[in-house]
């Protein structure tokens, strides 16, 4: 019998943690769409007719519709924060706080008159840094699955996938 048990427990010691798709497999797809809303809401603010509406759009979005997809995006990180290499919570929890600290100043600066070419260095910024984490999220959750993640963790992947279908 105790032979049986220990032969039980090493085999599911042994088994590949999951069978199910990786995390990064599920975000790819969502964080295509939402990067293609981004790009058409920021994307006015890049051209050389831009003007001061352009800029309040971008603002009127980021704080609106990519607030409360950024929270669910955070929520998820939040999460899987724990399951990382302490390497690459590091260096997400860094990337996330260089992608606040510009979107606060694209919020900051899309308020303002005559702003509209600093607003669109900032745009394009905000665009690059937002590619570059949605990157290194992908990255980092390229060998987690579902079944690892914690309730609200499941439940943010939910919503975003959610979201991002409904764009």
């Amino acid at each position: 019998m105790t032979s049986a048990i220990l032969t039980t427990e090493w085999a599911l010691r042994t088994t590949p943690r999951s069978i199910a798709p990786p995390l990064n497999a599920k975000l790819r797809d969502s964080h295509r769409r939402w990067m293609d809303d981004v790009s058409e809401w920021l994307g006015p603010t890049l051209g050389p007719d831009a003007d001061f509406w352009n800029g309040w759009s971008a603002v009127r979005y980021i704080n609106d519709q990519f607030a409360r997809q950024y929270q669910r995006e955070c929520t998820l990180i939040a999460a899987i924060l724990p399951l990382l290499r302490p390497s690459d919570a590091f260096t997400l929890c860094a990337r996330t706080a260089v992608l606040e600290r510009t979107r606060r100043d694209l919020d900051h600066l899309g308020r303002r008159q005559g702003m509209t070419e600093a607003m669109a260095v900032l745009a394009y910024r905000f665009l690059k840094l937002l590619r570059t984490w949605f990157g290194e999220i992908e990255r980092v959750t390229q060998e987690l699955t579902m079944d690892e993640l914690r309730p609200d963790g499941r439940r943010a992947l939910a919503q975003l996938g959610a979201a991002a279908a409904a764009q």
